[in-house]
């Protein structure tokens, strides 16, 4: 049996935390977007420069009103031309359906809203060895370009490195009864779980 390991990526300006954190997204979306006419319709209509997304689970964070930084910004990844991930707030979530709503007769694209999928935060100088251990994961891959993102499945998991202004950040991806798990998980490691709406 051969063992392939999972690449896993950090971005090499971006800040730790000082508080080994994790924090429950209540109001974080993921819809996984595909057709044969994707990538067409994120270019055109969504107008993201695509060349940069060679490598599946390489993403980058996007927005829909201009502010990187706002509850409309989102991140994207890419796993093929023709199938993409988004995981984004709630109200953008809303615009997002609507715009792909209103182009679906345009672009032969369809997305699945992931209802079955809850997302975890984690942050902290200890979160990158903490998921790289617990995942089985290589370090391996730096990200110099604060809107790349980086994403990889292992398991049931989908674990994304994110720079959130100029911090490093980490969500995780799974059904809420996973989640559960890495969460206690991670709290027995020693990151405090916070309330509340996540940054």
């Amino acid at each position: 049996m051969t063992f392939s390991p999972i690449m896993f990526a950090r971005h090499s300006n971006a800040n730790s935390a000082v508080l080994n954190s994790l924090q429950a997204n209540n109001e974080q979306v993921v819809i996984d977007f595909s057709g044969t006419e994707a990538t067409v319709f994120l270019s055109t209509i969504l107008g993201h420069d695509l060349t940069k997304l060679t490598t599946s689970g390489l993403g980058f964070i996007g927005t829909l009103d201009g502010d990187l930084n706002s509850d409309y910004s989102y991140a994207v990844y890419y796993f093929s031309e023709t199938a993409f991930r988004f995981v984004l707030p709630h109200q953008a979530s809303l615009q997002l359906q609507a715009l792909m709503n209103e182009q679906q007769l345009r672009f032969d694209i369809d997305y699945v809203v992931r209802s079955d999928l809850a997302t975890l935060s984690l942050s902290g100088s200890d979160a990158f060895d903490a998921l790289v251990e617990a995942f089985k994961l290589t370090p391996g891959l730096r990200l110099s370009d604060s809107q790349l993102c980086y994403g990889a499945q292992s398991g049931e998991v989908f674990i994304t490195a994110l720079d959130k202004n100029q911090q490093q950040q980490f969500v995780l991806v799974a059904k809420a009864s996973e989640l559960k798990k890495w969460q206690q998980h991670l709290q027995n490691l020693g990151f405090t779980l916070i309330q509340g709406k996540a940054a």
